[in-house]
């Protein structure tokens, strides 16, 4: 069994898909690929600006694909996770990424 975490843009990707419906599909029905919700990846998500009908919508559809991925897989905090997920960051960072910065 093959369990992820994707990262907060994944979901963005996603949806910009044509087939976004039909991979999320595929994604809740196949038990061997499981994909994990973490509590700071949710809260980034959650921080999308709600400055446009746009934003507002993307937010919401986001989310939702979110909760509907991940179900009721959810990895607790936990230092090894908090260590690994600033590891990511750094190095997503090093590479020319951008990112937000989510409180507690």
């Amino acid at each position: 069994m093959l369990r992820v975490l994707f990262d907060t843009n994944i979901y963005g990707f996603l949806l910009k898909e044509k087939d976004s419906q039909d991979i999320e599909k595929k994604i809740i029905q196949d038990k061997e690929f499981i994909v994990y919700g973490y509590s700071p990846i949710r809260k980034e998500i959650r921080a999308i600006p709600r400055v446009s009908k746009l934003s507002k919508k993307a937010r919401i559809r986001i989310l939702g694909l979110y909760d509907s991925i991940t179900g009721n897989h959810f990895l607790k905090d936990s230092i090894q996770i908090t260590h690994l997920a600033r590891k990511y960051y750094d190095c997503y960072r090093n590479f020319g990424g951008i990112g937000i910065q989510v409180s507690g």
